[in-house]
């Protein structure tokens, strides 16, 4: 990897003489390596800035063509950002933009934290421009400032008051992009949205929201402000405006009503510009009291016996947005007590459970699944939750610790239980350490629940139909189909929320057996709803009969199930 010593000479802009000139000066005047050259005037500050850009990874910003609004200057003391040489320009949630001369100063960014309770996000400035705008904002220095920061550490006082971003307060800032932004977030925020997409077309764009699963168009602006919404986006998150040709990731903090608002991230360069993923994770709408899982009284039984067990393997299964970390979460914070050492391995850690070790996985540095597993092992862990089985290595050291003494959590792409099983004998899991590891698998999916302002008998519901989800004929003359009419509430879509269906199969010996015989899933799946699994179709249609989601969701969430 190149070093921005090799950067700057390698440009043609700097010569080794100059850099070492430069070295000498932040050596004897404890400048920083920017401002030094500035100094030499070796080069333009425009080169300059773009060099330690492209080392550094940050945005750079010319001072002299931005306004700083007055509410933003306030964010930070004037005695901070004279002894740090910071100015703060836009605040982004829970960050704060800050530019700096010198990234590498991270006792600034801990001060400026632990001071006003925001998270700094340096962009790169020239030192003579930051010198020219220090003056220009908070005027020149006097002797009471100059002893001020040089006895204010900020880092001895643990108890500086935090900053809280309140919805009126992120509504109200200056400027239409961005109080564009702030809008589409507290429209996101209040709809109880998971995502928000930002998309970009040949001569239009867009802002959807994914309510309830589905996506929904709250905005077309202007195609003109494309580029200036992304960059606000980007600037938030941390991201490089500069780079539009790869996907990047990021992410940022909004604190809310004494509560932590987390969104990640993800850039995607598309052919009209780039598209915006923001994934919101808010805590407060993590479900962790597995009652309320849509598990049915036996489910939940059968599913909190396995989980109980002192070792084995548990997995969860479903496509991606089907609800598989909530039932997991839910699962640790029920066996989350003082006497367990419980261990994660995520890929993201999606929200901070207390009491439990979470590990986030940087498959960049080799911290894969596997990697993590093998190290979890020599931690003495009680319960492992592994974020998702991917390939046979992880399989075989799962296993290997659900047969050690371990119990190990986990997830599975599948369509339902059977499929996992049949999934991992494929990748090549011995049968006979499965049937001995395994103690149950749960497949789910997501399904949209009834309005329950607009709430209907459902008159319309053709009986041939019914018959052919697999209800009896004698069951159809009994029961009642609801469905929601539409109303403001529910966006006149007749659906509010979503709850969880379940397949669960519990391994015993006659399901054991047939594995190792090697049995169809087609057997398996028959054996096992002969001994009292319900299928996802079935768990569907519970539902249904209950009043609690419409006959459109057994449809279109789950499949026939074979006869």
């Amino acid at each position: 990897m190149k070093t921005l010593r090799d950067i700057l000479v390698e440009s043609g802009n700097i010569t080794e003489d100059a850099y070492q000139q430069a070295i000498a000066l932040v050596a004897s005047k404890q400048l920083s390596l920017l401002h030094a050259l500035e100094t030499l005037n070796v080069c333009d500050d425009q080169t300059l800035l773009t060099l330690f850009s492209q080392f550094y990874q940050i945005p750079k910003i010319d001072l002299d063509k931005i306004n700083i609004a007055a509410e933003i200057i306030d964010l930070l003391p004037k005695s901070l950002c004279m002894k740090y040489r910071v100015i703060p320009i836009e605040r982004a949630g829970n960050n704060i933009i800050i530019a700096s001369g010198d990234p590498r100063n991270f006792q600034s960014i801990d001060s400026i934290r632990f001071k006003v309770g925001y998270f700094p996000k340096p962009v790169l400035a020239s030192e003579f421009k930051i010198s020219a705008t220090l003056e220009r904002y908070y005027g020149k220095m006097s002797i009471g400032d100059l002893g001020e920061a040089a006895n204010n550490d900020d880092l001895s006082n643990p108890k500086a008051p935090r900053r809280e971003i309140s919805t009126q307060s992120l509504s109200n800032d200056d400027g239409p992009i961005i109080k564009l932004v702030n809008d589409i977030i507290l429209q996101c925020i209040e709809k109880k949205a998971s995502d928000i997409h930002i998309e970009c077309y040949e001569t239009s764009m867009r802002v959807r929201l994914r309510i309830d699963g589905s996506l929904i168009e709250i905005v077309q602006p202007p195609l003109t402000i494309k580029n200036a919404l992304i960059s606000r986006i980007k600037i938030m998150a941390g991201l490089n405006i500069a780079e539009n040709r790869l996907p990047q990731d990021g992410a940022v903090n909004i604190k809310m009503d004494k509560r932590l608002i987390d969104f990640r991230i993800n850039s995607l360069p598309t052919t009209y510009g780039e598209k915006i993923v923001m994934r919101i994770l808010d805590k407060a709408n993590l479900q962790v009291d597995m009652t309320k899982l849509g598990f049915e009284t036996n489910q939940l039984k059968k599913f909190s016996t396995a989980i109980a067990s002192p070792n084995g393997i548990v997995l969860v299964t479903g496509p991606t947005g089907s609800g598989k970390t909530t039932t997991l979460y839910s699962a640790l914070q029920e066996l989350n007590d003082e006497e367990s050492n419980i261990v994660t391995a995520e890929d993201p850690v999606e929200y901070n459970l207390q009491g439990i070790n979470q590990v986030q996985m940087k498959s960049d540095i080799g911290l894969d699944f596997s990697a993590a597993l093998r190290a979890f092992l020599r931690q003495d862990p009680d319960i492992i939750m592994v974020g998702e089985i991917r390939d046979l290595e992880t399989a075989e050291i799962a296993i290997k610790a659900a047969l050690t003494g371990h119990l190990v959590l986990s997830t599975l792409h599948t369509n339902s239980a059977v499929d996992t099983i049949t999934r991992l004998l494929n990748m090549g899991v011995a049968s006979y350490n499965l049937v001995a590891a395994l103690k149950c698998v749960t497949a789910q999916r997501l399904v949209k629940t009834i309005c329950g302002r607009c709430k209907e008998l459902d008159t319309s519901v053709d009986k041939a139909i019914l018959l052919s989800l697999g209800l009896q004929a004698e069951a159809i003359e009994k029961i009642q189909i609801y469905r929601g009419k539409g109303c403001s509430v529910c966006n006149n879509s007749g659906t509010k929320g979503r709850i969880a269906i379940h397949e669960v199969l519990v391994l015993d010996e006659e399901i054991r057996r047939a594995i190792v015989a090697g049995a169809s899933g087609f057997d398996i799946q028959h054996l096992a709803m002969a001994r009292g699994m319900h299928s996802l179709r079935q768990a569907a249609l519970i539902k249904m009969v209950k009043g609690e989601i419409p006959l459109t969701e057994v449809i279109s969430e789950t499949a026939a199930d074979a006869s």
